[in-house]
């Protein structure tokens, strides 16, 4: 069961175990994300005995699912949850199926193997997830992805139009494995909070920024983390490189204190992976220099826009008005040459 702080208030919680909540989140979203969307459910893998039996026996799926067939309320107490973790907690307790957990595929209970309840329990999750009221919140899902494109998409175009020449930073910032289990949606909230203060109000480190993009996300590896677009003035920015290790060590060393973690996307191993991967030349990327006028590197920075609007890897266990997933940032800059 998680425990709660003493001093949270009714609009603040925060977990003295939010490890508990960390391992719930992180097997909720592969069950949701990558296990149930299949038209197939491979939950197990056969194997034959030195008896030359054949039984089944878990495979990587298997201590997803029994980590989500646990969950209950308790695991997150204090935050409100999203309509598809509420079908999950649901159906546990009105199944009880929580007390499989641990015992072998092929042993019978109740006349079916385990096995066979757990693909019973799968099926009728699949078709609660299907329910005119699901599909009601997946399309309030869609048109909120599509407003945040919109959005960023206005605010990046208005940028990149006030400058002549412009360079472009990406950055994902996290935390190290070390802290990532007790970092909750307020806590990257508030580090992100402190750097975005600092961006707008500390001319002197950000005085060339024009904009910056951020978008909160959580992922099974990575937990709570960030992902980051940010578009400086080119006639006081030529070194792209420097500036996306500026803004790393910033947020590693400044922002979090030394519990930072993150990755520069500007670094040239890094841009040449992506290069490789996109099958594109390295030029052409949405980072580094702005080529006006390129058809290719305008392609490519749609599509980052897409991925920054994206829905997925989302925080389902957040409903505050303090924390805002998607965070569009006008610097010193912008206003200078708004002028």
């Amino acid at each position: 069961m998680v425990q709660v702080h003493p001093e949270n208030t009714t609009d603040n919680v925060y977990l003295v175990v939010p490890s508990d909540c960390a391992q719930a989140l992180s097997a909720i979203s592969v069950l949701l994300d990558q296990i149930l969307p299949k038209k197939r459910l491979v939950i197990s893998r056969l194997q034959e005995t030195s008896k030359g039996l054949i039984v089944r026996i878990p495979n990587e799926n298997t201590r997803f699912i029994e980590s989500c067939i646990q969950l209950s309320d308790n695991h997150f107490h204090g935050y409100k949850v999203e309509p598809d973790i509420q079908a999950i907690i649901d159906l546990n307790r009105e199944t009880g199926i929580g007390s499989l957990a641990g015992l072998p595929l092929s042993q019978r209970v109740d006349s079916k193997t385990v096995h066979e309840h757990y693909l019973a329990y799968l099926q009728e999750l699949k078709r609660r997830l299907s329910t005119p009221e699901m599909k009601k919140c997946q399309r309030n899902r869609k048109v909120a992805e599509e407003r945040r494109i919109s959005s960023i998409t206005g605010a990046v175009n208005e940028a990149l139009s006030l400058c002549k020449r412009a360079r472009l930073v990406r950055i994902d910032g996290n935390y190290l494995q070390s802290v990532r289990g007790s970092i909750t949606p307020e806590i990257i909230t508030s580090d992100l909070d402190r750097l975005i203060g600092n961006m707008r109000n500390n001319s002197k480190q950000f005085n060339a920024l024009v904009l910056a993009v951020f978008k909160i996300e959580y992922g099974p590896k990575k937990g709570y983390h960030w992902h980051g677009y940010f578009i400086y003035d080119g006639d006081l920015v030529r070194q792209d490189v420097l500036r996306g290790k500026y803004l790393l060590d910033y947020w590693c060393n400044v922002i979090t204190k030394g519990k930072g973690s993150g990755y520069n996307v500007n670094a040239m191993p890094a841009r040449k992976q992506l290069a490789d991967r996109l099958k594109i030349p390295v030029k052409h990327l949405a980072l580094g220099e702005f080529l006006k006028g390129d058809a290719i590197q305008a392609e490519n920075i749609a599509a980052l826009i897409q991925y920054f609007g994206k829905s997925s890897q989302r925080i389902r266990v957040v409903e505050s008005k303090r924390i805002r997933l998607l965070r569009i940032v006008r610097g010193p800059r912008f206003i200078k040459l708004k002028r």
